[in-house]
């Protein structure tokens, strides 16, 4: 089963704009807004083992609330701290990858308004 992962503002239930996330590198598989470039979103199946093993939370939702999004961005700087080597093999992502992942999801938990969603 595919998923898509993006950030929605819960105000107007669009996605956030592709501007918030610029500076993140284009690293990241692509998803159902992804454009040239930085996204709002990016294809959850290819990171979803990664995800659910460092935060706990399993991307096949609809939608993740921000509070559970923040602790998510500080479970993935955390690790990022705690496992200087990157040692990513298990889950065949790259550093960049997972450097990409959390900040993408630091961008998403400064949004006030802004979940994690997902469409499969």
């Amino acid at each position: 089963m595919g998923l898509d992962t993006y950030a929605i503002s819960t105000a107007t239930r669009k996605p956030l704009p592709e501007t918030l996330f610029a500076h993140i590198p284009a690293v990241l598989a692509g998803g159902i807004f992804s454009g040239n470039g930085s996204s709002p979103s990016f294809r959850g199946k290819v990171y979803a083992n990664f995800i659910e093993t460092v935060t706990g939370v399993h991307l096949y939702q609809e939608e993740i609330p921000h509070d559970q999004v923040v602790r998510m961005a500080e479970s993935l700087q955390n690790w990022i701290h705690n496992n200087p080597d990157l040692v990513q093999s298990q889950w065949e992502i790259t550093e960049t990858e997972i450097r990409a992942l959390a900040e993408w999801f630091a961008v998403v938990a400064g949004e006030p308004d802004a979940v994690v969603a997902g469409w499969w």
